[in-house]
């Protein structure tokens, strides 16, 4: 992301399952789907630099 988001890295693994297993990179933080201020239309009108 940039400007007002600048800092902010979100990464999507795709996988064939849900159970599928896959190795987790030391770079990956916490999971965050379920937090709705990741959501692009709300980084759009509630930027990261903000929180």
């Amino acid at each position: 992301f940039h400007g007002d988001n600048e800092g902010l890295v979100v990464a999507e693994i795709e996988l064939d399952s849900e159970g599928e297993d896959f190795a987790i990179p030391e770079w990956i933080g916490e999971e965050v789907t379920p937090d709705e201020r990741y959501y692009n239309m709300n980084l759009a009108t509630h930027p990261y630099k903000d929180w």
